[in-house]
């Protein structure tokens, strides 16, 4: 099979011949039809995360063919299926996970290896190739837009967004979706400021324009600015949740943000919250932009969403 592999931190993708996997056990293996790109994808080739060891095929946003299941999301985080985490469906918290593009080979690939059949989620009649963000991109915003409406207790709160790329789009239609927030979208570029005014929030602004406090602020971005933007613009006694994973953030402690303002951190999605998202796609309930591109060209793909031209999520195709 045909994949592309990242040799060294900073490097660039190689195009390799590889078997088959060959599946034991409980294991089964997907063709893949579509592998979304993630910032996560440009942090682990950047090496802000902690090392995950290379070489490796990257990639967790798999929709793909099942032999007996037709087409199918991956649940990228492999769980270990026992800890108290996996069974509430919450693998991606499991001390041992082992998520695929990451700790194992993922999706630039034309198949993956699968642990267990669980870890699919059937499509009905969704396009693949479309759909393959919901994996990532589609479930991480809504499971931290769930998170900042409890915490935030307001029956309409104001909600400011900052990075309004392809996972903060998905997070305005949440919130929509989900409650009568009052959404302002903050982003320097301006594409995706006249995107989130399509999808309805009430104002849009760069970083320096927006004035005000709010009762929750959903950092999608995650970088040191974001988080002092966050600090200045949550009220006291407000949420903060930091989606984005640029690798910053800010101080919290007395007298360094907001007074009792409560700071959060949200991690992916569970599994059932991935087959709640793909339900709500299938009801057409979401718009979202995808861009198909062929998997040999995945540096170029890469360029494009590390120099920010990419307003929605590219999909690879092998």
């Amino acid at each position: 099979m045909r994949t592309q592999v990242l040799r060294a931190l900073r490097g660039r993708f190689e195009p390799e011949e590889r078997p088959d996997p060959t599946p034991q056990g409980d294991e089964t293996t997907v063709r893949v039809l579509a592998c979304g790109l993630c910032h996560s994808d440009l942090h682990i080739v950047d090496g802000r995360w902690p090392a995950f060891p290379l070489p490796r095929v990257l990639g967790h946003e798999i929709a793909g063919f099942h032999e007996e299941l037709g087409n199918v999301l991956v649940y990228a985080p492999f769980g270990c299926g026992g800890c108290d985490h996996c069974e509430r469906t919450e693998e991606v918290m499991c001390p041992d996970v082992t998520e695929a593009g990451m700790v194992v080979d993922g999706g630039y690939a034309e198949r993956v290896l699968v642990p267990h059949r669980r870890f699919l989620y059937p499509l009905g009649d969704l396009d693949p190739v479309h759909a393959a963000p919901l994996a990532c991109g589609g479930v991480t915003p809504y499971r931290a837009v769930k998170r900042t409406l409890t915490l935030a207790g307001a029956q309409t709160p104001t909600v400011a967004l900052i990075g309004a790329g392809g996972l903060g789009q998905f997070g305005i239609q949440y919130l929509h979706l989900l409650s009568d927030a009052r959404v302002t979208a903050i982003d320097p570029a301006g594409a995706k400021r006249d995107r989130a005014r399509a999808l309805g929030v009430e104002a849009a602004a760069a970083p320096d324009e927006v004035e005000g406090r709010f009762d929750a602020v959903m950092d999608f971005v995650g970088s040191d600015d974001t988080g002092s933007l966050s600090a200045r613009l949550v009220r006291p006694g407000g949420v903060v949740m930091q989606v984005g994973a640029y690798g910053g953030g800010t101080r919290v402690g007395l007298s360094m943000v907001p007074h009792e303002s409560i700071w959060s951190l949200s991690l992916w999605g569970s599994r059932d919250e991935l087959g709640e998202v793909i339900e709500i796609a299938r009801r057409g309930e979401l718009d979202w932009q995808t861009e198909a591109v062929a998997l040999d060209d995945v540096n170029d793909a890469h360029r494009r969403l590390r120099a920010g031209e990419v307003t929605g999520r590219l999909v690879l195709v092998p």
